[in-house]
């Protein structure tokens, strides 16, 4: 009994990234890893770090033991400045392996991109992300029995500017690349979509006490998905503030993940 015991505790316990894989090795490494300010209302720990300047993208795996055969690939916000990589990405990340599901922590481009100016600056950055978003999907998906995945059960998360990145793969990335399913949780878009008559269930959250951009996104996209007669279920929570991830506030925003999960059972993917 103690033996079964022992295994069952080791199934359970949070992964860590056992492989980091490059998706551009065409482009030159420019990352810095950085202590946020202590006064950050998303900071846990002051040895926390974050990771701005990325300028070649990779993706972080996190294997599980059993894999029940989804996975979801993860991009952390950050408003295309930094990433904010424990409570929107690897945090995230061991809370799906704790369920079975594979996950993959997107370090996607964010900082200066060239040529950009004040008028072009978030369209470039989002663009380049977006390009790194389909790339995640296209490796994910190739390697999809490496990882004992299903490739029909692969999906996207993103949080804030990483939840635009979600918007984006997901409207604009052929069928093939295309998510499965679709997290975007507290994001605001730069530009018009166009969701397809074939487009995946979506998932996304944002709490009131938010800016307005933030949750007029969240319900246009709701009310875009309606309209293609397409899946979709939204949740605006009473308070909770931007960017609250992993991090437990006491506040109505706490309730996302419970709701998630709910959701993902009831797609048969958990």
């Amino acid at each position: 009994m103690r033996r079964v015991l022992l295994i069952l505790i080791a199934l359970a316990l949070p992964a860590a990234a056992q492989q980091e894989i490059v998706l551009r090795p065409d482009l030159p490494a420019g990352e810095e890893w950085y202590t946020p300010e202590a006064d950050n209302v998303h900071v846990k720990s002051a040895a926390e770090k974050w990771v701005r300047n990325v300028q070649r993208p990779t993706l972080e795996v996190y294997p599980v033991l059993r894999p029940n055969g989804t996975a979801v690939v993860i991009a952390p916000g950050g408003g295309f400045n930094i990433l904010a990589i424990e409570h929107e990405g690897r945090d995230v990340a061991r809370w799906f392996n704790q369920r079975g599901i594979t996950a993959f922590v997107l370090r996607y481009r964010v900082g200066p991109r060239p040529g950009e100016t004040e008028e072009t600056r978030r369209d470039l950055r989002l663009k380049a992300a977006v390009e790194d978003g389909i790339a995640a999907m296209k490796l994910v998906r190739q390697r999809a029995a490496e990882w004992q995945v299903q490739p029909n059960r692969i999906g996207l998360m993103g949080f804030s500017a990483g939840g635009a990145l979600v918007v984006g793969v997901t409207t604009q990335a052929p069928p093939e690349v295309r998510p499965d399913f679709a997290i975007p949780i507290y994001t605001g878009l730069a530009g018009p979509y166009t969701v397809a008559p074939d487009a995946p269930p979506l998932f996304t959250a944002v709490t009131w006490d938010d800016s307005e951009r933030m949750v007029e996104t969240a319900t246009s996209l709701a009310a875009n998905w309606k309209k293609a007669k397409r899946p979709a279920e939204l949740h605006v929570f009473a308070d909770g503030g931007h960017g609250f991830g992993m991090n437990r506030k006491n506040k109505a925003s706490d309730q996302w993940l419970a709701l998630l999960e709910s959701w993902l059972v009831r797609l048969g993917l958990l």
